[in-house]
């Protein structure tokens, strides 16, 4: 029997996090879902620490490890969702290795899974510092004035998703894309989404990848490929 849910989780160098965040979600799955019911899809994205030995020393049977060479963090979700669809789950939930993606939020995701197609936290109350908040806001206003979106949180890594849609909708963005997770988000609005106010805890480990003075061409470049995409 294929599991219900397949829990997504991009990694690279979380070697101090890695562990206590899969565990937490484990249980919290476990008791949301049900044991024998789900699956965790480690998406390892090259990562040069210790990472793969404390994935290694686990041992969960419902634990699977997808590695592959750098690509970043967009592109390495998008390879969870095609693989995570090939187990035959109806259902793909994507968070961070970060320690940032509290379980306490997801039964409201979760029990939201039948209303429509994407299924999105949004972050309401948050820990991890001005800059971060920062970001988030002027990255949502800018795709809520060139993009006509009606998603509050487009890059937020606390989603829900119908797995064939995923997939098929992962399968469409370029491999060079950056900020893959936007795409997706904005490619699968038409189809219908819910968003469900979640808290967001500061960092546990690693170091994040997009700092203030690094997001201004990383939003441009962001444009570019969405005008490339064709949206």
């Amino acid at each position: 029997m294929p599991p219900e849910l397949v829990l997504v989780v991009p990694v690279y160098n979380e070697e101090d996090a890695i562990v206590p965040v899969l565990t937490e979600w484990r249980e919290e799955l476990a008791r949301a879902v049900g044991d024998g019911r789900f699956a965790i899809l480690v998406v390892d994205d090259g990562s040069t620490d210790a990472t793969p030995a404390r994935l290694a020393a686990l041992g969960w049977p419902e634990l699977r490890v997808h590695r592959h060479s750098n690509r970043g963090h967009g592109q390495s979700c998008l390879a969870g969702y095609i693989e995570a669809a090939r187990t035959g789950a109806p259902f793909i939930f994507q968070i961070d290795s970060d320690g940032q993606c509290d379980p306490a939020g997801f039964a409201g995701v979760w029990e939201r899974r039948r209303n429509a197609p994407a299924i999105y936290g949004r972050r309401r109350t948050r820990d991890d510092g001005l800059a971060r908040r920062l970001i988030s806001k002027v990255l949502r206003a800018s795709l809520k004035v060139t993009r006509r979106t009606r998603l509050n949180d487009t890059n937020v890594p606390f989603r829900l998703y119908d797995a064939a849609l995923a997939a098929a909708t992962a399968r469409r963005i370029p491999p060079d894309f950056n900020l893959a997770n936007i795409a997706m988000a904005l490619l699968l609005e038409p189809a219908g989404f819910e968003e469900v106010p979640i808290h967001f805890r500061d960092r546990t480990g690693g170091h994040p990848t997009v700092r203030l003075w690094g997001f201004v061409p990383k939003a441009l470049r962001l444009h570019r490929d969405l005008f490339r995409l064709g949206h």
